[in-house]
C-alpha cells in the first residue's frame, strides 16, 4: 500500500478495494487520502475494521442522496432471510392507559388486559398514555431535522465504539455485521439526564430541551406500565423496579430511508430487545413487524400512540412466563421511514435472574449481569435472540 500522494503498485489489493468503496458515491472521494493515511499508521486494527465498510459509515441516506439506483450487495439479504416471506397484518392489542390511571377497577382490568397480551403477543399498542401530543410532534421533528442535517454534522457524533454512550452510526454494528441494515441512527443514553444531556448533539438548536422533555415523559410512562407488568405477574407493582434496582433509559432516532430495491434488503434484522420493555414511537409509516407463530405480521401506525414490546430481562425474570418476541423492519421504495425507540433496562449493574415466586422447580435461566448482557449482544449482533438461549439451563 503507498503513502498518500505516492503511487500504489497495480497489485496493491487495499488500494483497489478502497477504490470498488470509492465507487459507491462520490461524496466519499474526498475521504481517499484519509482513509488511505490511517490505514498506514494503522494498519492491522483500522483496515479491519474499516477497509470493507468505507465510505458505507457515512450511512444509507448519503447513499440514497448521491443518486444510488442499485442496491451494494453488503445490504443484500440471503434468499431465506429477505422480506417476501409470507407476512400478514393482524389487529394487535390496543390498550387504553386513561381510565386506568384514576380507577381502581379500571386499573385490574388493565392488568388482565396486559396479561393477555403478554402472554399472546409480548407487543402491544398504548392510547391515551400521558404524553403530550403535542411532544410528540416535536420529538418527530428534531429527529428528522437531525437528520437532515449536513454529514459533516452528524459524523461529528460517529463512533464505532458500542460501548458510547452517545454515537451516530449506520446498520447495527459496521465492525461485525456480515450484511449492512438499511437504517441510520443516533443512539443515546438518557440517564443520568443532568451528566448525559450535555454529549446530545447541539443541532438542531431546540434537540436537547425537547429530547431531555420527552424521555423523562417516556421513562415515567414506562414505569406505570412496568408496575401493571408486575402486577399481571401477581407480584407487588414495585417488584420489577427493585429487582432491577431502578433503571437505564437509551433512545435511538432510526431513519429507513426509502430503498430502490426494497425486497432485497431489510431496515434492521429479527432480533428481540434486550432490556425490560421498549417503547417505540413511529411515524406514519408502516415497517415493524413482528413473529407470532412463526409468520411475520405488521403493525399498522396508529397516530400518537406507543408499541410496547418485552424485552429479554422480563422473560429471564418472569422465568419463561412472559417471551421477548422477535421483530424487524422492513423498508419500501417510496417514502422514509422514521422511529424512535426508548429502551428501558435495568440499571447497567443489576444481576437479573428468575425472579422466586416465578420459579416452580428450576429456573429456567442462569444470572447475568445487565452491563455484560449488553456487551456481548452489542459485540455480537443481532442473531435473533442468541444471547438469552444462551443462558437457558
Amino acid at each position: 500500500m503507498a503513502l498518500p500522494n505516492q503511487r500504489c503498485s497495480n497489485s496493491c489489493s487495499f488500494c483497489k478495494n478502497v477504490s470498488k468503496c470509492l465507487s459507491y458515491t462520490e461524496s466519499a472521494r474526498n475521504s481517499r487520502k484519509y482513509i488511505k493515511t490511517q490505514c498506514y499508521l494503522k494498519p492491522k486494527s483500522y483496515q479491519r475494521k474499516t477497509m470493507e465498510i468505507l465510505p458505507l459509515h457515512l450511512g444509507v441516506k448519503n447513499l440514497v442522496d448521491s443518486g444510488l439506483h442499485k442496491v451494494p450487495d453488503i445490504y443484500i439479504q440471503s434468499k431465506e432471510g429477505r422480506p417476501n416471506a409470507v407476512h400478514r397484518e393482524e389487529s394487535f392489542p390496543v390498550l387504553d392507559l386513561g381510565a386506568a390511571l384514576n380507577s381502581s377497577k379500571a386499573r385490574a382490568a388493565l392488568v388482565s388486559q396486559i396479561r393477555e397480551a403478554c402472554v399472546n403477543w409480548g407487543f402491544f399498542q398504548v392510547i391515551n398514555h400521558g404524553v403530550p401530543h403535542s411532544l410528540v410532534d416535536e420529538m418527530q421533528s428534531v429527529a428528522r431535522e437531525f437528520h437532515a442535517l449536513p454529514n459533516e454534522e452528524k459524523m461529528r457524533y460517529f463512533s464505532t465504539d458500542i460501548e458510547s454512550r452517545m454515537r451516530y452510526g449506520t446498520s447495527f454494528n459496521i465492525t461485525q455485521d456480515k450484511v449492512f441494515s438499511w437504517r441510520d441512527f443516533l443512539r443515546h443514553s438518557c440517564l443520568p439526564l443532568s451528566e448525559i444531556q450535555n454529549l446530545w448533539p447541539d443541532k438542531p438548536g431546540s434537540y436537547r430541551k425537547v429530547t431531555a422533555n420527552y424521555s423523562t415523559r417516556v421513562r415515567n410512562l414506562a414505569k406505570f406500565i412496568l408496575e401493571l407488568i408486575s402486577e399481571s405477574l401477581d407480584l407487588p407493582k414495585d417488584y420489577i423496579d427493585k429487582a432491577f434496582n431502578g433503571c437505564s433509559q437509551v433512545m435511538a432516532l432510526n431513519f429507513y430511508p426509502a430503498c430502490p430495491e426494497p425486497d432485497l434488503v431489510l431496515g434492521i434484522a429479527p432480533h428481540s430487545d434486550p432490556g425490560s420493555i421498549t417503547l417505540l414511537l413511529q411515524d406514519h409509516v408502516e415497517g415493524l413487524q413482528v413473529m407470532h407463530g412463526n409468520e411475520w405480521y405488521s403493525v399498522k401506525p396508529i397516530p400518537y400512540s406507543f408499541v410496547v414490546n418485552l424485552g429479554d430481562q422480563i422473560q429471564i425474570l418472569s422465568n419463561d412466563k412472559y417471551k421477548s418476541p422477535e421483530h424487524r423492519a422492513v423498508v419500501n421504495s417510496s417514502e422514509d421511514r422514521m422511529s424512535i425507540p426508548v429502551a428501558m433496562g435495568p440499571s447497567w449493574e443489576s444481576l437479573v435472574l428468575p425472579a422466586s415466586e416465578l420459579v416452580e422447580g428450576s429456573p429456567v435461566f442462569k444470572p447475568m449481569v445487565y452491563r455484560d448482557y449488553m456487551a456481548a449482544m452489542q459485540a455480537g449482533g443481532l442473531h435473533r435472540k442468541w444471547v438469552l438461549d444462551a443462558l437457558r439451563i
